[in-house]
């Protein structure tokens, strides 16, 4: 499937597809809406974020966080239901979750 080009991503409209990859010049850039899509909690522990999903959307929704470019992020790890999101040291929580949702209080949790 590489030698053909044939990559797997996630689309919020229709899940998992398989789609010929394009030149990351020709790629659109995801939006916030589509990274948060699926999102049902946020949690912290130090630099560490672990994001609870609906079961099937972590892995899609780690390859949009590290597709939009935040300077937060250092690299995200996706499962099933869950994705932990590893950020820089010291740095700003709330501008993190801004970027994935404006209101963000209601998805963070309490541990």
């Amino acid at each position: 499937m590489k030698i053909l080009g044939v990559i797997r991503g996630f689309d919020p409209k229709r899940g998992y597809v398989y789609t010929r990859s394009i030149r990351t010049s020709d790629r659109i850039q995801p939006t916030v809406e589509q990274a948060i899509d699926g999102i049902e909690g946020v949690m912290f522990s130090g630099n560490l974020v672990v994001i609870k999903t609906k079961l099937g959307y972590a892995t899609g929704i780690a390859f949009e966080i590290d597709h939009l470019g935040l300077p937060e992020v250092l690299g995200t790890v996706g499962g099933d239901d869950t994705l932990l999101v590893v950020l820089k040291e010291d740095c700003d929580r709330e501008s993190f979750l801004r970027h994935l949702k404006p209101d963000y209080a209601s998805i963070v949790q309490n541990v």
